[in-house]
């Protein structure tokens, strides 16, 4: 075997050990980013559980809302109970004027209810949006790994091609 034929052996041989290299940095690569994907889709989904599925009645906002309503109730109340003592008011007038701040206390609950609905809303459309991005770096992982061992097996199948031909197969020199 000539000196031609050892380096063509050799380029072969390093052609066959890049190719099956690169499929395996490949493939631990391509595991690491479904890896770190697997986790983004977990944290995702917690996050749209603990927000959409969370208690918008028990928020500060919510029962700060309520709080402010219930101490004008507890003020009216009290100036209705005083004004009936000094005029005299009757039972009728006296649930006129309840009736209002339970009106008020309607108002606010149906405001935070149309808050928690639109909240919702658009933590649906964030969560959505957020899927469609992971599936994205899915279907780009996908295509990278793909193309990655496809060049390095093309890649390595060749310098063992061209080894192979360099080979003088029974010829001496």
């Amino acid at each position: 075997m000539t000196f031609s034929g050892l380096l063509a052996g050799a380029s072969g041989a390093l052609g066959l050990y890049s190719g099956v290299k690169g499929l395996f940095d490949s493939d631990n690569a391509a595991r690491e980013q479904k890896r770190l994907i697997a986790e983004s889709k977990a944290s995702e989904d917690a996050w749209y559980k603990r927000n959409y599925y969370g208690d918008y009645i028990n928020s500060t906002m919510a029962r700060a809302a309520m709080k402010r309503v219930e101490r004008t109730l507890r003020n009216r109340n009290r100036l209705n109970r005083a004004y009936a003592a000094v005029n005299g008011a009757t039972p009728e007038l006296t649930i006129a004027r309840n009736r209002d701040g339970l009106e008020a206390m309607e108002n606010v609950m149906t405001g935070i209810a149309a808050q928690d609905s639109a909240n919702k809303s658009r933590i649906d459309a964030m969560h959505r949006q957020n899927l469609a991005s992971i599936r994205n770096k899915q279907i780009e992982n996908l295509a990278f790994e793909e193309q990655a061992r496809a060049s390095a097996a093309v890649g390595g199948f060749n310098l063992l091609n061209n080894a192979l031909m360099g080979v003088n197969w029974g010829k001496e020199d």
